[in-house]
């Protein structure tokens, strides 16, 4: 994981610097390092023949609970569960996104742009692979946790506050929960990825 974390650190690095003149660009195209971040993780699991938990499609059909993931009195697959929450955010964010904006439509490009590449990138690396790792080693309920809070606290670097990766944490957290329900990740990218372009659309982001 530190291998892993400081190439992508320093290729992310000189992407940005190479790329000094285009802001929005330069951070979208900084995430393509997280590739560099998976590749430790992809060949230790090559070399040990160990293929991770969740490194899968997954499942749109299973049992989803909720509030609490694993348990709770409201029931439903992971495809109505993925609507409800994708509606209700959506909703939310549409009051802090300003529609009127010039460039709004090159805004959407660039927010596309991330949302493909960083969702893909992030959900291969922590729910892949680290979710796996942990889950395996402490079980499913201690290895979402740290998982979780991991993902929350690694957002910290790329310039966010302690508040804000506190709220990362319980995305990850939930998004942890999803890939395990789901026993994969295409559930959970589809998540990450309407969640980035909301970021990006409401100013959070770029």
């Amino acid at each position: 994981m530190v291998i892993g974390y400081m190439l992508y650190h320093s290729s992310g690095e000189i992407i940005k610097h190479g790329l000094a003149g285009d802001d929005a660009w330069a951070i979208i195209l900084s995430r393509l390092s997280l590739i560099l971040f998976v590749l430790p993780f992809a060949l230790a699991a090559m070399l040990t023949k160990k293929k991770p938990l969740y490194l899968a499609t997954g499942s749109w059909g299973t049992t989803i609970y909720f509030p609490w993931i694993f348990k709770g009195p409201v029931q439903d697959p992971i495809w109505r569960f993925m609507l409800i929450f994708l509606v209700v955010v959506c909703s939310i964010f549409s009051f802090f996104i300003d529609w009127g904006q010039p460039h709004f439509l090159v805004l959407i490009g660039y927010a596309l742009s991330f949302a493909l590449i960083n969702a893909v990138l992030e959900e291969l690396l922590w729910r892949g692979y680290i979710l796996s790792h942990f889950v395996s080693g402490f079980g499913e309920l201690k290895g979402l946790g740290i998982a979780g809070v991991t993902f929350g606290l690694y957002h910290y670097h790329l310039g966010f506050s302690w508040p804000v990766c506190l709220l990362f944490s319980i995305f990850g957290i939930m998004m942890s929960g999803v890939a395990i329900r789901s026993k994969g990740l295409i559930p959970v990218m589809v998540m990450h990825f309407v969640m980035n372009v909301l970021f990006v659309l409401s100013g959070m982001i770029l």
